[in-house]
């Protein structure tokens, strides 16, 4: 097998295993579990929590110590264990903690295939985006598959996700040796060249707009799947799938994107349309304008791939070989830690702060909290990024 087939199938299983963890936990925990808005989103924020914690650490460990594809079977493997145990939880403090543990042995995965995969490519900028695509190819299949197996309320989707996990560390021992790079060390974090690079006022604008990022897309990701469900929109999981279908295409044409288009722009529209989509949530439903339900979806995946995919790209172009895993998980803590976090806490008071007294919650005020922080978020970006900034 080529490198570029094995990395390509690593993202299909890595992003198989979230798609299988995330679609469809708040939607088991609301119904099936009965847990509240806010339990829902203390449960997400534990993604946050592990993406601050594990990718700076397991990054410097794979740029000095380790080897980074090693690393990788070892976390798939302790991620695979903590998720399977969570099927036979059913209270709050024991789901929690499981699906901490798991978040933190697999949230650091994604930094440490990027950095890999950045590696072995010979022309990352251009090959890495239809390598990445692959994974949205798995997590769209997931989430096909769940609505198939009408699974979206059960907590079989845990078990898949911790078998894909063994998949995925078996697969990542085929992978060429990573090893560490002796002439990494932490004076390297305050030398010229990377403290440039931190007080750039691009890179700066960069982070904290990616920060504010994640209050939207913690919002789509922990409630979104509930909402279709509880309006009655039939397969929700699978239709939710479309927005990874475009995504695929936007993707393989991100070499297009960056070679005509400023990243100014490229991710301006990312945080436009992340917070934009919002505003449809808030008044479409089944019975009425449901093509705006669909739409809404639809821009899944040019925000994803203009917002997460630019900026590691971005980031990789702008900073010393020797600090590439340390680098993938500076963006991995921008764009799930802190702001997620926050994100994750914000969007369960909001959901149990409109909950209706007879069941159900009022999502056309929900929805405009994501929608406000998305446009504003994109509003500051483009003020406040240099225009000639290049990537």
């Amino acid at each position: 097998m080529s490198t570029t087939f094995r990395l390509a199938a690593l993202q299909f299983l890595q992003n198989s295993v979230f798609a299988a963890s995330v679609i469809c936990l708040g939607t088991y925990c609301l119904q099936t579990l009965g847990f509240s808005g806010r339990e829902v989103g203390m449960i997400y924020a534990t993604n946050a929590i592990a993406a601050t914690v594990s990718p700076p650490v397991v990054g410097w460990l794979a740029d000095r110590h380790f080897s980074a594809d090693r690393m990788l079977v070892l976390l798939n493997v302790l991620a695979a264990v903590a998720i399977v145990l969570c099927f036979f939880a059913t209270t709050f403090w024991p789901v929690y903690a499981l699906i901490l543990v798991f978040n933190l042995c697999f949230m650091p995965t994604f930094s440490l295939l990027s950095s890999i995969s950045f590696h072995q490519l010979e022309t990352p900028a251009k090959s890495f985006p239809a390598v990445r695509a692959w994974g949205t190819v798995g997590f769209m299949l997931v989430g096909l598959g769940l609505s198939y197996f009408a699974l979206e309320n059960s907590p079989w989707p845990l078990v898949i996700g911790g078998s894909l996990a063994v998949f995925t560390a078996l697969t990542a021992l085929t992978l060429s040796r990573v090893p560490p790079r002796p002439g990494f060390n932490f004076s390297m974090l305050t030398g010229p060249e990377v403290g440039r690079i931190i007080r750039e006022p691009g890179m700066v604008v960069l982070l904290i707009a990616t920060l504010f990022s994640c209050v939207p897309s913690s919002f789509y990701y922990s409630f979104v799947n509930p909402f279709l469900n509880e309006i009655g929109w039939s397969a929700a999981a699978a239709k939710m799938s479309l927005g990874q279908f475009f995504e695929i295409g936007i993707l393989f044409a991100m070499p297009f994107f960056f070679r005509y288009i400023r990243f100014r722009r490229i991710f301006f529209w990312g945080l436009f349309l992340w917070g934009a989509r919002y505003f449809l949530f808030a008044f479409a439903r089944p019975e009425h304008y449901e093509v705006l339900l669909y739409l809404g979806i639809a821009v899944q995946g040019f925000t994803f791939a203009w917002i997460v995919i630019a900026a590691q790209i971005y980031v990789d172009n702008r900073v010393p070989v020797a600090l590439r895993s340390t680098a993938q998980g500076l963006v991995s803590f921008a764009n799930q830690g802190v702001g997620v976090f926050i994100g994750s806490w914000i969007a369960g008071e909001v959901v149990l702060a409109n909950t209706l007294p007879g069941g159900g919650h009022d999502w056309s005020v929900i929805w405009l909290v994501p929608g406000a922080v998305g446009l504003l978020a994109a509003t500051g970006f483009w003020l406040a990024f240099p225009k000639a900034q290049k990537l």
